[in-house]
């Protein structure tokens, strides 16, 4: 039995937190409490042990979203891809599965490519709503818009979303330019967090570019 073994959940967890730092740093660290905890977190399934490895890398999965060479393309926020690169990871190495993984270094390359997998197969799922994206950015603003238009363009928006919590997201986001974390700020009690915005954000941006008519009024062409 080794050192880390005899160890609780919460020691683990602070002494992961620290051999990451000197890690971080480039300095000399010890693996074994960090793969220790996170032996716990999946092999055992101890939900305690996994918010605390959570905690020690979500900064470290963020970075290496914002690091990815195709994630500006998205249009998405860092925190939908590390969610779903760690509910990946999380199902593909939990219980016996974890022993594929004998190593700490082992079990983050494949966080790591969690990630790089949830921003592919997102661009994948959706081309068209990354062309349309990039072709509506660089389609210049007018300098006296047509009021029929912008009212055709608001009805249409709001027969697309009759929810009228969507259609406030979506002003937020379009009109508006607000990040996840500020609405979730500004309009407390309406979205839980701020995964709960990216994800309703995905499904409204869904919706909206993949509507014949609004494609129509950008000039954007049908596949």
């Amino acid at each position: 039995m080794g050192a880390a073994d005899r160890l609780t959940i919460d020691d683990l967890g602070r002494l992961c937190a620290a051999e990451t730092e000197k890690f971080n740093r480039r300095l000399p660290s010890d693996a074994q409490y960090c793969f220790e905890l996170l032996r716990r977190a999946l092999a055992d399934g101890a939900a305690e042990a996994f918010t605390r490895v959570y905690l020690v890398y979500e900064r470290q999965v963020q970075a290496w979203v914002h690091g990815h060479s195709r994630f500006a393309q998205t249009g998405e926020s860092p925190e939908y891809f590390a969610s779903a690169a760690w509910s990946t990871f999380y199902f593909a190495l939990r219980g016996p599965k974890f022993a594929s993984f004998p190593s700490l270094p082992q079990a983050l390359a494949y966080l790591k490519l969690c990630v790089h997998t949830a921003i592919m197969q997102y661009l994948r799922d959706q081309p068209p709503a990354a062309a349309l994206a990039e072709q509506i950015e660089r389609v210049p603003a007018p300098a006296a818009p047509d009021p029929f238009d912008a009212e055709l363009l608001a009805r249409r928006v709001a027969a697309l979303l009759p929810d009228a919590q969507d259609r406030l997201l979506a002003h937020c986001v379009f009109a508006e330019d607000l990040k996840p974390r500020q609405i979730v700020a500004a309009y407390p009690g309406r979205w839980a967090s701020e995964r709960d915005v990216t994800v309703a954000l995905y499904r409204i941006r869904r919706t909206l570019r993949g509507d014949l008519e609004l494609r129509r009024m950008f000039g954007v062409e049908s596949d």
